[in-house]
């Protein structure tokens, strides 16, 4: 067993200390260095020098003794025993330090041992108190699985007869529905009938005002059907007009009813504008200025790139969304300059169709739409554009204008 200067720890730090109260002069050279030295604790290399020094000079290691005085043998602890037999080298030190420093090893050995099975003790404990705890959460995971299965039997169950009651509804209303298609069938039934008969009584009328017979004072006689069948045939009339439903065009006085117009006090360029469109106002057509509303999206929305085809189809699936699910159900007409439309080649398709919403790619999107405004005069019409030439020239044929940023502003907040 070779000795190391932890093994004799204890001596080199008695020299440390007992050579920096000696003259310079006495101390060996190797360690003039240490005897300088300013560090409260001996690093490594101090200890090895010191080890070398006492190791190798004889009279060096008698000095120190002779300055330390250590205690007996018998009264020592094994560790500065072991630095006592290194520093004297008596007979047989060798042993003797080497049993002294197996001691301490094995001492060091036991309490690690106990520390160690201290350790495994409380590892123990804790498994066990961790496997308490998961015997514990299983059984609470068991309790609340089973709950849960049962809520969720019960919230079938009931979602089935729900389902059944739904059925029922459903087959009493189809019995309605079939009830009253087999009611207007019969009335159309009847209005032929009615039809019938009004051509007959018209043509008994006629041939019965023409042989009549006048009286006096211009009047005709009593001819029969020269009154009743006039008479009737007004009440079939009603009735042919009563059952008849959209078979001409408006009058004059409703089709002049139309125009739409903003309640007072809403902003034409504010998203409150666009949900009054989408919650209150009647049946209109939506007439979108494509190009100019996808760049005030963009613009809406801090990007200060131009639209791309992406964004295009966002728009027209926002506004397909909002004539599907406006409150009256709109129509909404969507034009794009075919400039602007990137990878169209010499047969591109210039009208596609989402819901409600139609699409056309058109060479100028601006005169179109003044041709659409200008095709319905007199009916509801909504333009959508910031172009204010545009604006104006839609006003013209009884459109009402909103801003692009209206509608970029209702689909930033609206959910559908």
């Amino acid at each position: 067993m070779n000795f190391r200067p932890e093994d004799v720890l204890v001596a080199l730090e008695e020299a440390r200390r007992l050579i920096k109260t000696m003259p310079p002069d006495q101390v060996p050279h190797s360690l003039k260095r240490t005897r300088g030295s300013s560090s409260r604790r001996m690093t490594p290399v101090e200890a090895n020098a010191l080890y070398r020094e006492l190791d190798r000079n004889g009279d060096f290691r008698q000095v120190i003794l002779d300055g330390w005085a250590p205690p007996s043998l018998t009264a020592a602890d094994r560790r500065t025993a072991a630095s006592v037999l290194f520093l004297e080298r008596s007979e047989n030190w060798e042993s003797q330090a080497r049993g002294f420093l197996a001691e301490i090893a094995l001492d060091e050995t036991r309490v690690e041992m106990n520390l160690l099975k201290k350790r495994q003790r409380e590892s123990q404990a804790k498994i066990a108190s961790l496997k308490a705890r998961a015997d514990d959460i299983r059984r609470q995971a068991a309790v609340e699985i089973q709950r849960r299965t049962e809520d969720l039997i019960q919230d079938l169950k009931r979602a089935r007869e729900r389902i059944a009651k739904l059925e029922r509804a459903l087959a009493e209303q189809r019995g309605q529905t079939e009830f009253w298609e087999k009611q207007a069938n019969s009335a159309f039934d009847d209005l032929d009938l009615a039809d019938q008969r009004y051509d007959d009584l018209r043509d008994r009328y006629s041939s019965k005002k023409s042989s009549a017979v006048p009286l006096d004072n211009g009047r005709s006689g009593d001819i029969g059907f020269s009154r009743d069948p006039l008479q009737a045939a007004r009440m079939l009339d009603q009735m042919v007009s009563f059952w008849e439903v959209g078979s001409g065009p408006l009058p004059p006085a409703a089709a002049s009813a139309v125009r739409l117009e903003l309640p007072p006090g809403i902003d034409p360029r504010s998203g409150e504008a666009m949900r009054w469109v989408f919650y209150e106002a009647r049946r209109s057509m939506l007439v979108v200025d494509g190009w100019n509303v996808a760049y005030h999206w963009h613009y809406h929305r801090g990007n200060s790139e131009g639209p791309d085809q992406q964004t295009v189809e966002f728009v027209t699936n926002k506004l397909a969304n909002l004539a599907r699910y406006s409150i009256d159900g709109h129509r909404v007409n969507f034009y794009l300059d075919s400039r602007y439309a990137l990878g169209i080649d010499q047969g591109w398709e210039n009208r596609f169709q989402n819901r409600k919403l139609t699409g056309f790619y058109v060479e100028n999107a601006d005169d179109a739409i003044a041709d659409e405004a200008r095709r319905r005069t007199g009916q509801p019409v909504v333009v959508i554009t910031s172009d204010k030439e545009l604006a104006d020239r839609c006003r013209v044929h009884g459109a009402l204008v909103l801003a692009s940023e209206s509608l970029a502003e209702w689909m930033a907040e609206s959910s559908i």
